[in-house]
């Protein structure tokens, strides 16, 4: 009866793997007295024991013992074996066919006829699958202080659709937190990869030995990262080297000495299964000489690790430079080189770039999972007050963006390695690790098993939803947003359901914090802008009233407002976790009381009094009226203020990078069918710039690599004439040329003027505009991308 029960179960099991429960009234095997066989006792197996054994002591206090024959007892055992080692009579009727045959692949089922007591199984087809089938029956076993079980008609078979599925943990200065980390820090995130499924971990080696520390690390760069590779070994996992060309390799000289470090590096490391050079961000060598040098790199890197491979990417790649590149590969068609990798800054879509390479050269992402705004994939129409105050790098779940992004593009690539500085991405990692396994998981189902597996089964549930929550605080405009809040008592709610048992759990706390950093953030701005309404509403009786008593009447509503509550509950319990988190895991959430690198990596604590209005710049504004204008031009003056966005009857106005104030945008491509913006606009966040600036200064519209900007106005009056007002503001100061309807020239190549920013305005002739419509085009002359803060159309 029990052979034709397994015979049913293994009729069930499909390529890609499943697992669930045939019999649901079955009582579960209860493992709490059982031992963990390992047949052979050798290698990466040992390894996938000893993360089970540990794993399972940590969640339950229970030691499983290892050894290396099945007892003869009634005791359960959890045998842990590759297909060649498994003892025969534990193979249910064709098990070895229901297995994938695919590399990382592996089944799990229990036995409950072979023996008196229930024998679960982990079979790999090979080694390292047996380490994955112990990271899959850790997310399966039910566990807490005294007891483990399982389902008894647990059954899954399954290997990895991407054979790739790796994440960056580099150990240097600039990251918020792995900076912090020893190896016993390392070692424990790398079990929780694994345990979803990660087969690869990306390191930063310094190029030379003197190499200085950051103020957090316990080591040496050199020697950490020597001993980092060999932990990963240890587990079977594929060990790349981020290595890039930072030297002036055109140089005489320079070339030679660059190859040397790296001799050296290469000498030093234990075990290199890839080097992945970028192209750029950072370095900038032609490909002419890149790819020449790249070569012999690779013959210093085989003198050491004679089946080290070598993958290349074309980040900051012109579009010439990809033209060479290209053409390169087919032609040449070098056997240096093994792949390709699609990363940041790549001028190009992933789908060119598979087109346009070879087929014999398989592509693996580089996927920047770390960043919220410049960068690779930035958050969609950001609200500003989180741009400004959360930055490039903070605590950032976002899991359904992450899981569209991973399976829009997966299918044109091997699989990943994630850019990462930090553990800000977790939930992340964890999704793209697990839709590398399996693109069609369910997304609440993988952070289901995170809540489960990170923080506790009874809080599973709890914890998918917050994370989701958190992701939605972020979508439309912040004042609007009426989850912000209600997530913030979702989270606080785990917090008292939790109690002492999460004090510590870093993950919790990640949570925990963005929920009440966002609440905040809402509170804040939401405060801010009614002050900047009555501001504004003091400023204009100055007609009635007189220009100085004002001016004064508004200044006292600033100067009443410091004391006003602005949710400042929130922001004491903000301090005290980001403190916690320090402590925990070594996160830098300030520059100055944690010591991180720079503000831009995730040190949020030290935006919380960034003005979120234009406040400041209303004040400035009166001033300078004040001091500078004869009391015959301050009226008019301030009129201009006032009216700033006002476009006059018939006209139009946009805040571009304001995604609630930039009506006229021309979006070529949605998010969903463009989220690396190739060849479309997104917004752009600086708060660079003297004296205080408007917010719609400090955002902009932008499109990078070559993709012209563009508005587009309908309803136009036939018989008006039209005038274009402009400001150019941005960080990349570009040149750009303003074409109406892709013909007639508003202006020329024109660059950013320097300084504070100012109108420019320019006639649209009467002859564009008579049929209604116009379309505005910025194209880009010189510069990294086009950038426009503000554009008015203006009837003349």
């Amino acid at each position: 009866m029990r052979s034709f029960r397994w015979e049913v179960a293994l009729a069930m099991v499909v390529f890609l793997g499943c697992s669930y429960t045939v019999f649901a009234d079955a009582p579960s095997v209860d493992l709490s007295q059982g031992v963990i066989v390992v047949p052979g006792n050798a290698g990466v197996a040992t390894k996938a024991a000893e993360l089970l054994q540990d794993e399972v002591f940590a969640r339950s206090g229970i030691h499983l013992k290892t050894k290396q024959d099945l007892p003869r007892s009634s005791r359960p055992a959890i045998v842990l074996a590759t297909l060649a080692d498994m003892p025969s009579d534990l193979m249910p009727p064709k098990a070895k066919a229901r297995i994938p045959e695919k590399a990382d692949g592996f089944a799990i089922w229990v036995d409950q006829a072979t023996r008196k007591a229930p024998t679960v199984c982990l079979v790999g087809r090979d080694v390292r699958g047996t380490l994955f089938a112990s990271g899959r029956l850790l997310r399966l076993l039910d566990m807490g202080k005294g007891h483990i079980s399982l389902a008894p008609d647990t059954c899954v078979a399954t290997a990895p659709r991407y054979a790739t599925r790796g994440h960056e943990l580099g150990y240097r200065g600039k990251s918020n937190t792995y900076d912090a980390w020893d190896l016993g820090r390392y070692e424990q995130y790398i079990r929780d990869l694994v345990v979803f499924g990660a087969n690869t971990i990306q390191l930063i080696p310094p190029v030379g030995p003197t190499e200085r520390s950051s103020q957090h690390m316990p080591r040496p760069p050199w020697e950490m990262n020597s001993d980092l590779a060999a932990l990963i070994a240890s587990y079977g996992l594929n060990v790349w080297l981020w290595l890039p060309v930072e030297e002036d390799i055109t140089e005489a000289g320079a070339d030679s000495a660059a190859l040397e470090e790296r001799r050296a590096l290469f000498k030093s490391c234990p075990r290199i299964d890839v080097v992945f050079v970028p192209g750029g961000d950072p370095g900038d060598t032609p490909p002419e000489t890149l790819l020449p040098w790249v070569k012999n790199m690779t013959a210093v890197l085989h003198e050491f690790h004679p089946k080290a491979e070598v993958w290349l990417s074309n980040e900051a790649f012109s579009h010439a430079w990809n033209d060479y590149l290209f053409n390169y590969l087919e032609q040449e068609n070098p056997a240096w080189l093994d792949g390709m990798v699609f990363g940041t800054w790549t001028k190009i879509s992933l789908a060119e770039e598979r087109q346009r390479t070879p087929q014999r050269y398989p592509i693996v992402q580089y996927a920047d999972i770390t960043h919220c705004l410049r960068c690779q994939y930035p958050v969609p129409e950001w609200d500003r007050a989180f741009a400004h105050t959360l930055g490039r790098e903070p605590i950032n779940p976002r899991p359904t963006d992450f899981a569209r992004i991973h399976n829009l593009l997966a299918p044109m690539s091997e699989g990943f390695v994630s850019y990462s500085d930090g553990v800000n991405d977790d939930v992340n990692k964890i999704v793209w690790t697990a839709l590398g396994w399996n693109p069609d998981a369910d997304v609440k189902d993988i952070l289901r098993e995170y809540g489960r597996y990170f923080i506790g089964p009874k809080y599973q549930e709890q914890v998918a939803s917050g994370l989701l929550g958190l992701e939605e605080n972020w979508r439309g405009p912040l004042l609007l947003n009426q989850g912000v809040k209600k997530t913030l008592a979702a989270w606080q709610q785990l917090e008292r359901d939790g109690g002492d048992a999460l004090a510590g759990n870093w993950r919790f706390l990640m949570g925990l914090f963005r929920a009440y950093y966002d609440a905040y953030i809402q509170s804040k701005a939401t405060a801010e802008a009614q002050l900047e309404q009555r501001f504004c509403a003091a400023l204009a009786r100055a007609p009635e009233i007189g220009f100085d008593e004002a001016v004064a009447a508004a200044q006292a509503l600033v100067d009443g407002a410091e004391g006003a509550p602005r949710a400042q509950e929130l922001r004491p319990r903000i301090e005290e976790i980001g403190g916690a988190l320090f402590k925990t895991i070594g996160m830098q959430l300030s520059v100055e009381a944690y010591g991180a690198s720079a503000r831009e990596r995730g040190a949020v604590l030290d935006s919380l009094d960034v003005p979120l209005s234009d406040v400041p710049w209303l004040q400035a504004q009166a001033k300078d009226i004040q001091e500078n204008y004869p009391d015959s031009e301050r009226l008019a003056r301030l009129a201009a203020v006032l009216d700033w966005e006002v476009p006059g009857p018939g006209g139009f106005y946009d805040d571009l990078g304001n995604a609630s104030k930039q009506p006229h945008l021309v979006h070529q491509h949605t998010f969903a069918e463009d989220p690396g913006f190739v060849s479309s606009p997104q917004a752009e966040y600086s708060r660079s710039g003297e004296g205080p600036y408007r917010l719609s200064w400090l955002d902009q519209a932008q499109t990078l690599f070559g993709a012209p900007l563009r508005v587009r106005y309908e309803d136009l009056a036939p018989e008006a004439a039209y005038r274009v007002r402009v400001i150019y503001t941005g960080r990349f100061r570009p040149t750009m040329r303003l074409v109406a309807d892709g013909a007639h020239e508003i202006h020329t190549a024109l660059p950013q003027p320097r300084g504070v920013p100012a109108p420019l305005e320019f006639d649209v002739p009467q002859a564009v505009t008579r049929d209604g419509v116009l379309e505005l085009e910025w194209q880009l002359i010189g510069g990294r991308g086009c950038q426009v803060a503000e554009v008015w159309l203006l009837r003349r």
